[in-house]
This record gives C-alpha cells, sequence and structure tokens, in this order.
C-alpha cells in the first residue's frame, strides 16, 4: 500500500505540535552536567524535566540506573504514541510505518535477552512499545524460554519468514546477528513499499530513508568483512533501496580482499568525511562503535536538513523522533557509564549532540 505525503494529513495541527515536544528537548548544554551528577541526581534532574511523569510513577519501585533506564524507555514510548495520536489520515498511516521500526527494535532485544539468559525485568526495560507490538504481545514473547520459541512466535504475530540461510548462519556462528540484520532488512522493504514519492516531501523522505539504508547497510558490511565472512554470503544480510550503496556497489566492496581494503574504497562516498575519523579508529581497534555514533550523527544532519526544506511535511515528525530517541540513547549511556565508574570524558566521547 503506497501512502500519499501530499494531502489527508494534518500537516500544520501535527507539525505546531511537534515543535513544542522539541523545544522540550535537553540541550547540549545539559549533558556536561549531566556527567558531574551522580545517578540519584540525575534521576532528580530528569524528574523536573518532560521525563516527571514516568519517573515518578516509577520512583516507589526503582532507583538509580533502573529507575533512569525504565523511565527514559517509557517515556520514548508515550511521546512516540502521543505524536501517532494527534497525526491523522495517511500522515499517521506515514508515522506508522516508521514506527513499526520499534517492532524490530523489541523483537531484536527480547531475542537477545533470551539469548544470554536476561532477566525478564532487564529485557522489559530495553522495550518500547512504539509499533505494533503492544506491551501485552511483547510480554508473553518474553514469557517465552528460547530464541526459537521467540522466532516462532514472531513468524505467527508478524508473518516474518526467516530463511532457512539465515537460521543456519545463526545455528552455526552462534551468533545472533544475522537474524538481526534480517530483521532490519524486512523493516526497510516494507517502509519502501510504503513511500509515496508523487509528492515533493515524498521524495525527500524516500532519499532520507535511502541514506539510511545506506548506513545500515554499511555497518553491516563492515562487520561481515570484520569477521571474514564470504562475499557470496553478505549479500544475503543486505538491504536493497539505497543511495550511494546500491546492491551491485555493496557486491563490489563485499569482493574486497580485506576489512582494511574496504576502507581504503570508501573515501569517494559523499558520507566518508562524517564517518573517516571513526573507521581509522575501527582499523586500529576492530571496534566499529565509533563508526556507528558518526554514522548517527551524519542521519541526524540529514534530517534536519530535510526537515527545513518542507516543515509542514511528515520530514519535521521524523527528524523529531530521531532526535528523541537520541536524547534517550544519551542519557541511558550517561547513567551506565556512572554506574560503571567510567570517567567524563570517555562518557563525552560516547555521546551524540
Amino acid at each position: 500500500m503506497k501512502l500519499s505525503l501530499g494531502s489527508g494529513g494534518n500537516y500544520p495541527y501535527a507539525c505546531a505540535r511537534v515543535r513544542a515536544k522539541k523545544a522540550a528537548l535537553l540541550t547540549k548544554d545539559n549533558y556536561p552536567k549531566l556527567l558531574l551528577m551522580d545517578l540519584n541526581e540525575i534521576g532528580r534532574f530528569l524528574g523536573e524535566t518532560q521525563y516527571n511523569v514516568e519517573m515518578t510513577e516509577l520512583a516507589s519501585r526503582y532507583d538509580g540506573v533502573d529507575l533512569i533506564e525504565l523511565g527514559t524507555s517509557k517515556n520514548l514510548a508515550r511521546v512516540y504514541n502521543d505524536i501517532l495520536g494527534f497525526t491523522k489520515g495517511e500522515l499517521r498511516e506515514m508515522v506508522s510505518s516508521y514506527l513499526a521500526r520499534w517492532d524490530v527494535w523489541n523483537i531484536k532485544t527480547i531475542l537477545r535477552g533470551k539469548f544470554y539468559g536476561a532477566r525478564i525485568e532487564d529485557i522489559r526495560e530495553d522495550l518500547v512499545p512504539a509499533g505494533m507490538l503492544r506491551e501485552e504481545a511483547l510480554d508473553a514473547l518474553i514469557a517465552l524460554e528460547s530464541v526459537a520459541e521467540v522466532l516462532e512466535a514472531v513468524k505467527k504475530l508478524e508473518g516474518i519468514e526467516i530463511p532457512e540461510e539465515v537460521m543456519a548462519e545463526y545455528q552455526t556462528s552462534g551468533r545472533l546477528s544475522a537474524v538481526e540484520d534480517y530483521l532490519d532488512k524486512i523493516y526497510y522493504v516494507r517502509l519502501l513499499e510504503a513511500i509515496d514519492t508523487r509528492s515533493r516531501p515524498g521524495q525527500l523522505l524516500l532519499a532520507f530513508i535511502r541514506k539510511e539504508i545506506d548506513m545500515t547497510n554499511l555497518i553491516t558490511l563492515l562487520k561481515l568483512k570484520r569477521e571474514k565472512v564470504p562475499p557470496e554470503r553478505i549479500g544475503t544480510y543486505l538491504i536493497e533501496g539505497g543511495d550511494e550503496l546500491t546492491l551491485r556497489e555493496l557486491e563490489r566492496l563485499a569482493a574486497t580482499e580485506s576489512f582494511e581494503a574496504l576502507v581504503a574504497e570508501l573515501n569517494t562516498y559523499s558520507f566518508y568525511e562524517d564517518i573517516k575519523e571513526a573507521l581509522e579508529k575501527a582499523k586500529e581497534s576492530g571496534s566499529l562503535n565509533d563508526v556507528s555514533l558518526a554514522a548517527k550523527k551524519h542521519l541526524m544532519s540529514r534530517a534536519e536538513r530535510f526537515s527545513r526544506l518542507y516543515p509542514l511535511s511528515v520530514l519535521p515528525i521524523i527528524d523529531f523522533m530521531i532526535r528523541k530517541k537520541t536524547e534517550v540513547d544519551n542519557i541511558r549511556i550517561v547513567a551506565r557509564c556512572k554506574e560503571s565508574g567510567l570517567d567524563p570524558e570517555t562518557t563525552k566521547r560516547l555521546l551524540v549532540t
């Protein structure tokens, strides 16, 4: 089903509401202050912001990092569901299609939890019920015993059939990455099918999603290359529909001799300057954390640029949703680093601002 962005939605009202929400986001100046606080002080600070409802509601049962993580996750879901509630018509359908990524996020979170034997409460505090799967459905998945049972239930709920070769990769390697990459692929396939490009805002939204697919494919490609996965198997996990990184281009990159050779091939792309420093660190450390952070910053700048071009479209709404998720990620990073005793300077480098 194609969704039109040009009519049938309450764009002026919805965009005005989102502008008000954007004004309530934490500013860059707040993060240096958070880095100087202890966990209890961070909790009290959040209780005086837009997180007040959740922090107050949960404070009698949780404290420290648990309170912060669960409170921010619940707030994120509430804000996203609020946006879905005040959008109408085709705009609502488009927002709903975009928010389906949280179904994938939640399924992946539950799979990881089962894989590593995490407690039910630990899994639940990372869930964001902002997609089609509500809390009852997610609780039913959490109650299952194993990864295999969760995957079988997901097939019934979401109609997602995991290919045999993906399951074989998971069973052979003992890692969930093959399944997780495939779930991301299904999400983007469905989202691309939902975008109507007959309007200029629709074309811009498609352009942004294609950039997002580029970054998703890039991280997947780097990860699989680092793990020395054969080129002929890498294609299973890549998503069709990117901008610069078409499937043909990705196949060419996958055929490079090594991780280092792949990195050397990336200097001709428009996103290279934004991730260059992180790529050099990845060559030395073997970790892709810095590359993932650089990719997020690159996408945030693109989303803001697109939203300014068409201020009365779905684009400012998506820009806000990205920024809200980034804020929650930053708060949780600060809290986790505090709990583990990481120094403020190291923590600061992990934030996306």
